[in-house]
């Protein structure tokens, strides 16, 4: 507990160890998943903190089982009334269903690198086809995704995010505005041509 480095806390231990994160399942009541593995390991040049996601069939089984229940929640929470509405304190269940799924998707991570700016954006996305845009920063110091890890519970990660991005939200249906992105990107080439970061 006096540990304050990862030497410190190595020295301890006393050999290269990993510990798991779990999370509470919504879809199976009682179930527990295994999150993300943070590991310390003794390299060449020194100790090397890190965090890894085991690519095992049942965990992707479990993930998948978790993210559909997820999608589910949040199209019924959308459905009926709610669809396409402007008033902000009625979209509060569609919000509390996006983070959700969010959660979900930071816990199970091995998608690709990038994965967290990733689900920000998918979070975003939803948020803004739901009428609500997100128009402020994320604060200092605050990761996204590490405040899903390090919850066990996604109502946990729901209140400690809401805190500050919920307030930061306006309904707005400008979206709406935009240019239809097939007929803008009719192409394959064209596509990846906007995705490239090279300059002509």
């Amino acid at each position: 507990m006096d540990a304050k480095t990862c030497d410190d806390l190595y020295k301890v231990v006393g050999e290269d160890f990993w510990l798991a994160t779990h999370c509470n399942s919504t879809a199976f009541e009682g179930k527990k998943l295994e999150g993300t593995r943070i590991t310390l390991v003794e390299r060449e040049r020194g100790l090397e903190f890190a965090i890894r996601t085991p690519c095992i069939p049942s965990r992707w089984e479990d993930f998948d089982a978790e993210m559909k229940n997820a999608w589910e929640a949040l199209c019924n929470a959308y459905c009926g009334e709610k669809y396409g509405s402007t008033d902000f304190s009625a979209l509060e269940n569609v919000r509390d269903a996006i983070l959700r799924m969010a959660y979900y998707w930071y816990n199970f991570m091995p998608l690709s690198r990038g994965t967290a700016a990733v689900g920000f954006t998918v979070l975003l996305g939803l948020l803004l086809a739901a009428n609500m845009e997100f128009a402020e920063n994320i604060p200092p110091g605050v990761q996204v995704d590490w405040e899903a890890i390090l919850n066990s519970d996604p109502n946990t990660f729901a209140d400690a995010v809401k805190s500050w991005l919920y307030p930061s939200l306006k309904v707005t249906t400008s979206w709406k505005d935009y240019p239809d992105v097939s007929s803008t990107f009719a192409t394959t080439g064209s596509v990846v041509a906007a995705l490239s970061s090279y300059d002509d």
